[in-house]
């Protein structure tokens, strides 16, 4: 289940180049995984299909880099995140618009730009949503699944 929302993430990251009207830029966080990413004893790469996972620990969180085949270009960082990491923010947004959904998976998202998305999976009964959420809580549905 938790592929499910890093790998329709990645697809999409690797298929457009995002333009945010909102400024959701986060220049030390993505310095902070850069660094730590760097200089991580511990990183284990793999290859998929379209893009190279390094994964790695930041903050005690699951985290991984990912580069294009290709070029081998920086996509982005992803933070692997409990419901409880999630800021109040996004929180809320779940609260009012799914609250009687389970929420089953969250990642922050950091491009190679610098900007900051969370990407939440929730389900109730047969579905699932992927919900991709601001910083400022501007949600909206990123793609839908059945369970």
């Amino acid at each position: 289940m938790k592929n499910k929302i890093l790998v329709t993430t990645l697809l999409v990251a690797l298929s457009i180049t995002s333009f945010a009207k909102e400024k959701n830029v986060d220049s030390r966080l993505f310095r902070d995984l850069s660094s730590t990413f760097k200089n991580s004893p511990q990183v284990q790469w793999t290859t998929k299909d379209k893009y190279k996972q390094a994964t790695f620990n930041f903050m005690n969180k699951p985290a991984a880099a990912f580069y294009s085949l290709d070029e081998n270009e920086l996509i982005g960082f992803r933070i692997q995140l409990d419901k409880t990491d999630l800021p109040q923010v996004i929180s809320e947004v779940l609260k009012n618009q799914y609250n009687d959904w389970e929420v089953v998976d969250a990642i922050t998202f950091i491009d190679a730009g610098g900007y900051v998305n969370y990407f939440t999976q929730v389900q109730k009964n047969n579905k699932s949503v992927i919900l991709k959420i601001t910083p400022n809580g501007k949600s909206s549905v990123y793609a839908r699944m059945r369970s």
